[in-house]
């Protein structure tokens, strides 16, 4: 790469070598998909965006709303996710407070939202609640959140007591009586048992339940000789508020443990909006939301539980709830099967009750259900207590979380994914760009992140947020405390349009088909449980043993039991997921019920990575289980002690302990899906690959901040790739790739955070030129030297970006020498610029730079503050002899803060939001004079900055959100620079 920094070429250096396939601009047309093509170039519906829609307060303007769908549709969004939420940053009451959501003006603004939705063909999302979760004013404290407490009182034996029991403690929020006790309770339980100091109950048999003994709160009992602890059991409300609601909207969660509650509230929303049962498909509200799950700690508990337990556990609860309060019966060991037992079944109960009956509910309806289900769990939130991938498994759309620089590293996209292919669901979707950061980050940043979610499998967005700020609350307005604020109060948001598409395009394509991966991990049995199980991902989780280059779901028990089965020594799942591998966890403990279907799917083909398992978890009958499960355990394993021996076969398949996945994979010639020729590159490399009928769709990210050039391997044979590029939808050829050992090697050119699709399909076309540099000198790295065009058997069209000497070899291996030493070479535009600015954001209406510099630098603070449009314009001259048919010529701007569009001559030649920042100039030139104009848009935060050294009644922007604002840089930095390329035709015939 030492000519890629620009010192001395070696004489003839071979850029691409030999190209085994190649095809023409015709054939290109020809080998294109085109119902594929044409939904990458124009993408849906359902490819596009989405927003967190806040109506901050509820404080509404229907004028307001029909403007924001309006420039929702205009920038290529899908529609928005009605959320009436608190202003929860809001000094001096700058957002006021609106009416109580789903009160008569809420609904009508929602019936307005709908209605304009429904004009403009936008599709709208309700969350369930004003704030998140899920409840209001109208959950009465029978439906509400509740938990288990106790109380508790020491006695002597023997003896007759006559007193009463004290009622536990609650929280003050419980909603209470005019007697103090809450108004809605049930008595569950009165145990008592012998009191010990180090809190040991040496059987659960010494557990005796007296409850019959205890009269309203008054217990007359009998007690046996010694010391006796007693426990009054009571659940109740525990008062958890919705969080973030607005002022007057707030209300109680709902019991999440109760399918009745769910289904209260669901419908009591539905029918305030005055949706009937069945699909209506005019109706613009296709789904509703449930967010991020946050419990309250405690005792999680709802009056039918413990039949619940019974139902999946076999046994009741009631005389082990000692062990929930911190005694121990019989020994650790036994206590925490209970404790597995119960965790499990707040786990299960919660999904039955929530997401599926939810789910239920809005097809009733006709709508769709999605859910942040799956977290994040710890150390974000301690307090949702599901088993991830089955909650997310068991809602119509499953939607995740990433943020921008959050101290956790919170980036919830990979479990996700996983929950969706495995459980079969076209969408992950995810809240994106959470931030604390705000205006500050441009579209470049949010690219860097977005394509790190596209490799991690998100293909829709629902960005967070868009938050409803009417005109006479100024710039840029109302704003949520946390988020992206990319609504039309931005300053680039005039200029979102591209980005939005670039968005829809990766989508679209990640939308197709199935993933592919090599290895589904089963991430154990167990409650809460995620991926990572810790949630601090400042990276893309990699696993563990397998490493970069390969691709992995992870799986769970209910998939394992329900969904998995074994076909051609391949492990698949109904909606056609299939997998090499199944690697299991590196711990000793499964349900007997996983090793019973996982030896059947091994004697069926199967291969399993793993130790060999010696116990089950769970308390009943747990002794035989365990001694079942380790005798099947050893006819599995065998001799295979994961040191000594390392591989048994069982069956059709294998089982093995002792090897990596990766090491298993390599031993069996089943190389990285997607790798770069030399191993270092491959830390700047990032993909996801998936397939559609006979097509491999590989999307390809340039992780760093410089520009890459490499040799990159795709695990695919006999097929031809092409290159996608969603900036702008456009598909090119090729020409640059051969056959290698582990499948085709293609040259990839990406800038810096670029990103680009490559898809192989299976038409196979004559192989192709080769082409070499044969001139000593220097190039410019940061653009191309030649770029071939067109290709068919006599001849080739070339672009040639550079002066020098190539040689290129036609399809019958004819060699054609090309001399190129007139191109004029790149041309800095140097020089006096005048600069155009809003005035009514502080900077003058004009002035003139000498030198393109940082608006920050510049001596005027208005300038240097300024946030907002600013028109750079210049004359230039481009000779006659630039302009003949052979010529292309490109504008870069190089460094640009942080969006342009470029006007040649009053005719706009595009938008820039990304690197490079270049467009192709031809055909909006004339010989001659030209007037270029670059239109560059920054963000508020330096308008927010300057605004603090002001008095308030002077300042320029108006917002509820405070900060101590820091200067970015601004406007156009260059150099400016035109590229002229030439373009030749090389002739291949015998002549």
């Amino acid at each position: 790469m030492e000519e890629r920094e620009g010192t001395k070429m070696k004489k003839i250096i071979s850029l691409v070598i030999l190209v085994m396939f190649l095809f023409s601009t015709a054939c290109q047309v020809r080998t294109e998909d085109k119902g594929l093509a044409a939904g990458f170039k124009q993408p849906g519906h359902e490819a596009r965006p989405r927003a967190y829609w806040n109506w901050l307060n509820g404080s509404v303007s229907l004028e307001g709303l029909t403007r924001d769908l309006e420039e929702a549709k205009d920038k290529g969004l899908a529609g928005l996710e009605i959320w009436d939420t608190e202003a929860m940053r809001n000094p001096d009451g700058f957002v006021p407070i609106g009416p109580p959501f789903l009160g008569p003006e809420s609904v009508a603004a929602i019936h307005h939202a709908m209605k304009e939705a429904r004009r403009l063909g936008l599709t709208l999302g309700l969350i369930t609640s004003s704030g998140w979760n899920a409840g209001g004013s109208w959950v009465p404290p029978d439906m509400a959140s509740k938990n288990l407490y106790y109380s508790t009182l020491v006695v002597s034996g023997p003896a007759k007591i006559s007193q009463p029991l004290e009622f536990p403690e609650v929280p003050p929020a419980c909603p209470k009586g005019e007697d103090g006790r809450p108004k809605w309770y049930l008595d569950v339980a009165v145990l008592a048992w012998p009191y010990t100091e180090d809190k040991l109950i040496p059987d659960v048999s010494k557990v005796i339940n007296i409850t019959d003994k205890v009269t309203n709160g008054q217990l007359v009992w009998e007690v046996p000789p010694g010391q006796w602890q007693i426990m009054r059991f009571v659940c109740t409300n525990n008062g958890q508020q919705l969080i973030a609601a607005s002022p007057n909207s707030k209300g109680l969660f709902i019991d999440f443990l109760d399918p009745e509650a769910t289904r209260f509230h669901f419908e009591y929303i539905l029918n305030k909006i005055g949706l009937k049962k069945g699909a209506n498909p005019d109706c613009p509200l296709k789904y509703l939301e449930v967010d991020s799950m946050e419990l309250e700690e405690g005792i999680q508990w709802t009056p039918k539980f413990p039949h619940w337990f019974n139902k999946y556990n076999g046994y009741d609860p009631i005389s082990w709830l000692p062990v929930l309060t911190g005694w121990t019966v019989k020994d650790k060991d036994t206590s925490a099967r209970f404790i597995y037992d119960y965790k499990k079944t707040v786990s299960d109960l919660l999904i039955f009750s929530h997401y599926v009956t939810g789910s239920e509910v809005c097809a009733e309806y006709g709508l769709q259900l999605a859910g942040e289900a799956g977290g994040p769990g710890p150390p974000i939130w301690d307090s949702c207590p599901v088993d991830a991938l089955k909650s997310l498994g068991n809602v119509d759309i499953p939607r995740g979380e990433f943020w921008i620089k959050n101290r956790h590293n919170i980036f919830l996209v990979k479990e996700i994914a996983s929950a969706s292919h495995i459980y079969g669901k076209k969408y992950v979707d995810a809240e994106s760009w959470t931030t604390w950061l705000r205006w500050q980050n441009s579209p470049l940043v949010l690219k860097q992140l977005v394509d790190r979610a596209f490799c991690e499998g998100l293909n829709r967005i629902t960005y967070h947020v868009f938050a409803h700020s009417p005109e006479e609350a100024g710039f840029p307005g109302r704003a949520y405390h946390a988020g992206v604020d990319l609504n039309p109060r931005e300053v680039w948001w005039p200029k979102a349009r591209p980005f939005m598409d670039y968005l829809a395009r990766c989508c679209y394509m990640l939308q197709q088909g199935l993933f592919v991966a090599d290895v589904a991990y089963y991430y154990g049995d167990k409650a809460p449980n995620f991926w990572p199980l810790y949630h601090n991902v400042p990276e893309k989780p990699l696993l563990e043993g397998l490493g970069e280059g390969y691709d992995y779901d992870v799986v769970n028990t209910d998939v394992i039991l329900n969904r998995m089965s074994v076909k051609d020594g391949w492990i698949v799942l109904p909606d056609g997921m299939s997998y090499r591998l199944l690697v299991l966890p590196d711990e000793r403990v499964m349900p007997l019920e996983v090793l019973i279907k996982l030896e059947k799917l091994v004697a069926g083909g199967a291969t399993i990575i793993g130790p060999k398992p010696f116990d089950v978890p769970g308390l009943k009958d747990h002794e035989e289980q365990a001694a079942r499960l380790r005798a099947l355990a050893n006819r599995m394993w065998g001799d295979c002690d994961g040191v000594s021996v390392k591989q048994n076969n069982y069956g059709r398949g294998q089982v093995i302990w002792g090897l990596t996945p990766r090491q298993w994979l390599l031993q069996n010639s089943i190389g990285p899906d997607f790798s770069s020729e030399i191993e270092e590159h491959n830390t700047h490399l990032d993909y996801i690959h998936r397939q559609v009928e006979d097509k491999d769709i590989y999307f390809i990210r340039n992780k760093s901040l410089t520009p890459i050039s490499f040799w990159c391997v795709f695990r695919v044979k006999d097929k031809t790739p092409q290159l996608w590029d969603p900036l702008d939808g456009s598909i090119k050829p090729v020409f640059a790739h051969r056959k290698v050992t582990g499948g085709t090697s293609v040259w990839l050119n990406l800038p810096p955070a670029g990103s680009v699709f490559v898809v192989f399909s299976k038409k196979t076309l004559p192989s192709g030129p080769d082409w070499a540099v044969l001139s000593d000198g220097k190039y410019d790295s940061s653009f191309p030297l030649l770029e071939v065009q067109r290709v068919d058997k006599k001849s080739a069209r070339v672009r040639v970006w550079q002066n020098g000497e190539y040689e290129v070899t036609g399809l019958k291996g004819l060699k054609k020498r090309i001399k190129v030493y007139s191109l004029p070479q790149p041309q800095t535009i140097e020089g006096e610029w005048t600069v155009e600015f809003d005035p009514k954001w502080g900077a003058p209406p004009s002035l003139k730079l000498p030198e393109l510099i940082s608006w920050t630098e510049h001596e005027n603070e208005g300038v240097k503050y300024y946030s907002g449009p600013g028109f750079y314009v210049k004359s230039i001259d481009i000779p006659e002899e630039w302009l003949v048919s052979d010529k292309r010529l490109y504008l870069d701007l190089g460094e640009v803060h942080e969006v342009a569009e470029v006007f040649i001559n009053g005719r706009s030649a595009g938008i820039l939001w990304t690197l490079p920042f270049r467009t192709e100039i031809t055909p909006f030139l004339k010989p001659g004079s030209n007037e270029v104009k670059i239109e560059v848009r920054n963000m508020w935060i330096n308008r927010l900055c300057g605004d603090l050294l002001l008095p308030p009644e002077k300042r320029y922007c108006r917002t509820n959100i405070r900060s101590n604002w820091q200067l970015y840089p601004a406007g156009l930095l260059g150099p400016v620079r035109l590229l002229p390329a030439l373009e030749m035709e090389v002739d291949f015939s015998d002549k």
